[in-house]
């Protein structure tokens, strides 16, 4: 688990070459024999600034160890002392991944970094290749980054996938993993106040206590329990799925996605707006997947009803055709950047899919009730009467 400020994002940027240049040595390094001294300074360094932030900074053992792999690092010095640097792997033959970057903090809030940074890009141009990766979860970063020449192209092609150990979301993720995708799993948390329609919706202007849900901290332990199993029990797994982040921080508010909520509350059945939840939770979607940026994929099963038997028509394949929507729903085009594989497909024909696979052992695991008793799924709320099989003890 994560708890974020900030999501992973793959950033990438095509090699060009620049006009700069800059009155500092700058080296790119395969081994320790003649700048060892330097290394071991930049390191001290960094771990005096970050020590009581990270945990598993790199040391002069990782060092050697990564240019035991090939990997090259870029040395930035001034009056020959190390003031920045990076750590370079080669991704595929034309491009390469770039990692641990560090400027000395005294350089900062300059034009330094963009400086070095071209520099270096120059070199490594030269030397034929054509594109630097890199990810970063750091918004700072990111913008400094797009300033010379990144872009968000989400090159590692990473599925990102909201999460709340729940039976559908879970379905959804296994599935993903065994077709061979990157899955970033998201977990909003909505104990948060995260304003707009979440802060004041339909269930409180009744009176009623009913949201935020009181599943969070049972789905949290799930999510940790399922994580590992899944590692565990799916090949490749570990190389696929990323440990998921909580979204802790309030969401950007965004009054016509909240009006447009409203609406939708309307629209939707009864015995689905009577608990409230999904209407509430959907407004937090809707605002986080615009704020984001990046489609996010909903583990959203068929619902009964001719709301949505209208709506689904405008679905393939998870995809949402806004010019297919009828046109009293028009305004449900702020949905068109969720993705819902599920929509046409219910619990059971999940269940039966899982079995073919070899992973429906891992559903009995999922949470999905709102509101338990001393731990123990309530069995009256809507998720829990819609729940097709046991939901075991972790």
């Amino acid at each position: 688990m994560v708890n974020n400020k900030m999501i992973p994002k793959f950033l990438s940027c095509k090699l060009r070459p620049s006009k700069v240049n800059v009155d500092l040595e700058c080296v790119l390094l395969t081994d320790t024999n003649e700048y060892g001294d330097q290394i071991r300074r930049i390191i001290c360094d960094i771990h005096e600034e970050l020590s009581a932030e990270w945990d598993d900074i790199w040391g002069f053992g990782d060092v050697v160890e990564r240019f035991d792999k090939g990997e090259i690092l870029w040395l930035v010095l001034k009056n020959n002392k190390p003031i920045s640097c990076s750590w370079i792997s080669l991704e595929t033959k034309q491009n390469l991944f770039i990692y641990n970057t560090w400027l000395n903090p005294k350089f900062r809030g300059t034009n330094l970094f963009r400086k070095i940074s071209l520099f270096r890009n120059n070199r490594l141009y030269n030397l034929g290749y054509e594109k630097l990766l890199c990810v970063t979860d750091n918004i700072r970063a990111e913008k400094g980054l797009k300033k010379i020449g990144y872009v968000d192209d989400n090159w590692k092609n990473v599925h990102y996938l909201l999460w709340t150990s729940g039976y559908d979301s879970t379905f959804l993720l296994c599935n993903l993993i065994l077709e061979g995708k990157v899955v970033q799993p998201i977990y909003i948390d909505d104990r948060v106040n995260h304003g707009g329609y979440h802060s004041n919706p339909l269930i409180k202007q009744r009176g009623e206590n009913t949201y935020p849900r009181k599943s969070t901290e049972i789905e949290l332990e799930r999510m940790d329990w399922l994580q590992e199993k899944i590692y565990n029990e799916i090949p490749n797994s570990k190389s696929l799925l990323l440990p998921y982040v909580v979204i802790t921080e309030p969401i950007k508010e965004d009054e016509k996605i909240s009006k447009v909520i409203e609406k939708y509350n309307e629209w939707i059945p009864n015995t689905i707006s009577e608990k409230g939840w999904l209407p509430v939770y959907t407004d937090l979607m809707v605002r986080f997947q615009k704020q984001f940026g990046y489609d996010l994929y909903w583990g959203n099963d068929h619902i009964e009803g001719e709301f949505y038997e209208e709506v689904d028509c405008s679905i393939e394949d998870g995809i949402m055709d806004v010019d297919k929507l009828p046109s009293k729903y028009k305004d449900l085009k702020i949905f068109s950047g969720l993705v819902q594989p599920l929509r046409h497909t219910n619990k059971k024909e999940m269940l039966e899919v899982a079995k073919q696979k070899g992973f429906d052992d891992l559903l009995y695991y999922t949470w999905t009730c709102w509101y338990p008793n001393d731990r123990e799924p309530c069995g009256e709320c809507h998720v829990c009467k819609e729940r097709i099989i046991e939901c075991k003890e972790i």
